[in-house]
């Protein structure tokens, strides 16, 4: 569904994403894990569109999107939750969804499919998102990207700054769209969390592919156990 091909992203001179290639069939979770500054957030920023100094391929559904603009990336399939949420304060949560419906599913079939994932944003539909918290924001923000009924979801650090309690709702969010068959791209620097939930992942250091494989394969890893899973 996702095939991305020798990635390269750059902040001027510097190089933060080096010759990435990775895939994500449909149906499937695919995680990206890796410590801070190893490039994480620029490669889902540039796959999604959002980060436009880069060179390689994105395909999607076998379609080129490198070139596109984002809102045609968007409406394509592509849809991103960015790390730190970016909900629209002064609107309710309700205001927040309905800006990104434009699919060809109607609108009241899609916000029965965000409320039955998210129940807390059903009993908050009329309150301001800037006066929600966290967690709240961060199921907004969620529910926000599946309005455009996407292909692939992009989910760039979910966890953040999250309490555990909040974080065991968001990925059991997860876990049941991965169920229904969605497609998923997980960036996540919490390789415990993401690899209990992945089908297959990626090590990122220093802007490239270290490693790739199975959950298992990953776990077993020394060089991942004594970095990331303690």
């Amino acid at each position: 569904m996702l095939q991305v091909s020798r990635l390269c992203a750059s902040y001027g001179a510097i190089r933060a994403v080096r010759d990435v290639s990775l895939e994500v069939p449909e149906g499937r979770l695919v995680a990206v894990l890796g410590a801070n500054g190893a490039g994480k957030s620029t490669l889902v920023r540039s796959i999604a569109g959002v980060h436009r100094e880069k060179t390689g391929d994105v395909l999607l559904d076998g379609r080129p999107v490198q070139r596109l603009a984002l809102h045609r990336i968007t409406r394509l399939g592509l849809a991103l939750v960015p790390e730190g949420r970016h909900v629209v304060a002064p609107l309710t949560v309700a205001e927040n969804l309905s800006l990104s419906t434009f699919s060809g599913r109607s609108r009241p079939e899609l916000l029965e499919r965000v409320y039955d994932l998210f129940p807390r944003l059903a009993e908050r539909r009329t309150q301001q998102a800037g006066l929600m918290s966290g967690g709240e924001q961060q199921m907004l923000a969620m529910g926000r990207a599946l309005m455009t009924d996407p292909q692939v979801l992009l989910l760039d650090e979910p966890s953040m700054g999250l309490a555990p309690s909040v974080i065991d709702v968001i990925y059991g969010a997860i876990a049941a769209l991965h169920r229904e068959g969605q497609s998923i791209l997980l960036i996540e620097q919490d390789a415990t969390r993401a690899l209990e939930v992945a089908d297959h992942a990626y090590l990122l250091q220093r802007g490239e592919v270290a490693m790739s494989g199975t959950p298992a394969e990953l776990a077993n890893s020394e060089d991942i156990q004594k970095a990331y899973l303690g």
